[in-house]
C-alpha cells in the first residue's frame, strides 16, 4: 500500500473516530423520548451515521484496491469481502454488512420514514462495532 493511500485511510478512521465520540455523547445524553422528540438531536444523530458509514465503505474500498482485489458492486459486499480477505473477522465483515444496509435507510427515507427507534437501538449498541471495524482496519496498515 502506498504512503497516500494509507494517509487517506487514516484520515477516514479519524474521521469515524471524531463521529463515534459525537454519537456516544448523545448516547449517554439523551433518553429515547428527548431524542424521538427533538429533530434536531434525530437530524445530527442519523447524518453522523450516514457519513461514518460512508467512510467506512471508502477505507474498505481503499484497502480492498491496495490488496489487487476486484472492488463489488454493492456497499455490503465491501465488507463480506473485507472478510473473506481477512482483513476482517466474520463477525465484524457481517455486522458492518449490515450498517451498509443501514446507510441506505438513512440516505433514502426522511422524516417518518425513519424509525426513531431503529435509529436509536443502533446509536446505543452498535458502536463498538464501528470502533472494532477501525482496529482491524488499523492493523492490517501495520
Amino acid at each position: 500500500m502506498d504512503q497516500q493511500t494509507r494517509r487517506r485511510i487514516l484520515e477516514k478512521a479519524e474521521y469515524v473516530s471524531e463521529v463515534l465520540s459525537v454519537l456516544a455523547e448523545k448516547r449517554d445524553s439523551l433518553s429515547f423520548e428527548e431524542y424521538a422528540g427533538r429533530r434536531e438531536a434525530r437530524d445530527i444523530v442519523e447524518r453522523e451515521f450516514q457519513t461514518a458509514i460512508e467512510a467506512c465503505l471508502d477505507i474498505g474500498r481503499m484497502v480492498l484496491e491496495a490488496r489487487d482485489r476486484e472492488l463489488p458492486e454493492t456497499n455490503p459486499a465491501v465488507f463480506r469481502t473485507l472478510g473473506e480477505a481477512g482483513v476482517l473477522t466474520d463477525d465484524i465483515a457481517t455486522r458492518m454488512a449490515q450498517s451498509a444496509g443501514f446507510r441506505n435507510v438513512l440516505t433514502h427515507q426522511y422524516g417518518n420514514e425513519v424509525d426513531d427507534r431503529d435509529v436509536y437501538n443502533v446509536r446505543q449498541h452498535d458502536l463498538p462495532v464501528f470502533r472494532e471495524f477501525l482496529v482491524q482496519v488499523r492493523e492490517t496498515l501495520d
